[in-house]
């Protein structure tokens, strides 16, 4: 695992009040992360603020996992 990707899945953590060792690159956000659309907000303004990195609505929609996530960050951060 790269540095980024450690720092974005400590930045999940720390949101969602889990260790990192608990947040699964696999894990479905919103089935297994239970996170609904007003706790999917506040994350992605969370990592939008940490990283420096805006999100377009369109690739908020394809959303659905952890990696998902990490993969959308690392590809804003090279723009």
């Amino acid at each position: 695992m790269s540095t980024l990707d450690a720092q974005i899945i400590q930045a999940i953590a720390e949101q969602l009040a889990l260790s990192p060792e608990d947040v699964d690159r696999g894990a479905l956000l919103r089935e297994e992360l239970n996170l609904g659309p007003i706790e999917l907000n506040d994350l992605l303004s969370n990592l939008s603020q940490k990283f420096n990195v805006s999100f377009e609505p369109d690739d908020i929609e394809h959303l659905n996992k952890v990696e998902d996530l990490i993969v959308l960050i690392e590809d804003n951060l090279l723009d």
